[in-house]
């Protein structure tokens, strides 16, 4: 073999191949009719093979959303009322289909959360409204003669003052707290998919909770439209069914009883967490309130 031939694989007889390196043979032989060896992928090429085939399924899950969210869009129909509750937005289709933005559990809100393309549209099965219950007043609750000092105190200034989770807090007062607790609403709306619990209220600028009493006529009008999309006729006080879409009567307002002692001791409990009772001002009140059974 001339030293001038590339290297490579060359007969050597009886069907046999001998490797040249291009300048000697080598003690490589193998059959004429052997398939090359196919070069094995890097790691590099492997890790660009496995990106490749990411950004592919990426993007065919984006197309399959993007079809399933088309044909959910033709089937709900046109869209027949939406609005804000707390810091939800719902969506109600005549079809009887709803499309709810809701902060999930445990989440930081901030703001309202609003409805895009991604948000599913959902089989609705029922949407209910429920009014915050009236609570008695204020003066007559054993809790306030319990709790009164430590408000005051709070009110003054001093050591008690630094306890609050909050500015403005002291100054609210046990009255504030609980008349925002009273206007709490809430509107569940169950699918398919998910029952979701709303409320009419969102988190101000501290953290806490603020009830929005403007957002139960939101909550109202949701419920009947959905119940009017579902074809659900709603039942008056006097026991006639109203036709989809009508507003049903307030029911009469019915006498609360008094809170129970578990609750009185609960609402001791959250005042103590909150930092508005200190320690030994929640044992006196729990002691008091126990010394009256």
């Amino acid at each position: 073999m001339s030293e001038q031939a590339p290297a490579g694989w060359y007969p050597q007889g009886q069907g046999n191949e001998r490797y040249w390196d291009g300048t000697n043979w080598t003690d490589q032989v193998r059959a004429a009719d052997a398939p090359s060896t196919p070069k094995q992928p890097g790691a590099l090429s492997k890790l660009g093979g496995a990106v490749r085939n990411a950004v592919v399924e990426k993007k065919e899950a984006k197309a399959e959303h993007a079809r399933q969210q088309a044909e959910y869009e033709r089937a709900a129909g046109a869209l027949v009322t939406s609005g804000v509750f707390g810091s939800s937005t719902i969506e109600i289709y005549e079809n009887g289909y709803v499309r709810v933005a809701a902060w999930a559990e445990g989440a930081s809100m901030a703001g309202i959360k609003a409805i895009d393309k991604k948000t599913p549209f959902e089989k609705l099965r029922s949407i209910k409204f429920t009014q915050a219950e009236v609570q008695p007043p204020a003066s007559t609750s054993a809790l306030e003669n319990t709790v009164g000092p430590a408000v005051a105190k709070l009110m003054k200034g001093g050591k008690g003052i630094m306890k609050a989770s909050a500015p403005g807090m002291a100054m609210a007062g046990i009255a504030q707290l609980s008349s925002n607790a009273a206007r709490k609403t809430f509107l569940t709306i169950a699918t398919d998919r998910h029952i979701h619990t709303l409320s009419n209220q969102t988190s101000n600028s501290v953290g806490l909770k603020i009830s929005h009493k403007a957002h139960d006529e939101v909550g109202r009008t949701l419920e009947t439209a959905g119940n009017a999309a579902l074809g659900v006729s709603v039942v008056g006080p006097q026991g006639f069914a109203a036709p989809p879409g009508a507003l049903a009567p307030p029911p009469p307002s019915q006498p609360t009883a008094a809170p129970s002692l578990s609750d009185r001791l609960r609402e001791l409990a959250d005042l103590h967490k909150e930092g508005i009772l200190s320690d030994e001002e929640f044992a006196g009140a729990k002691a008091k309130l126990l010394s009256g059974l």
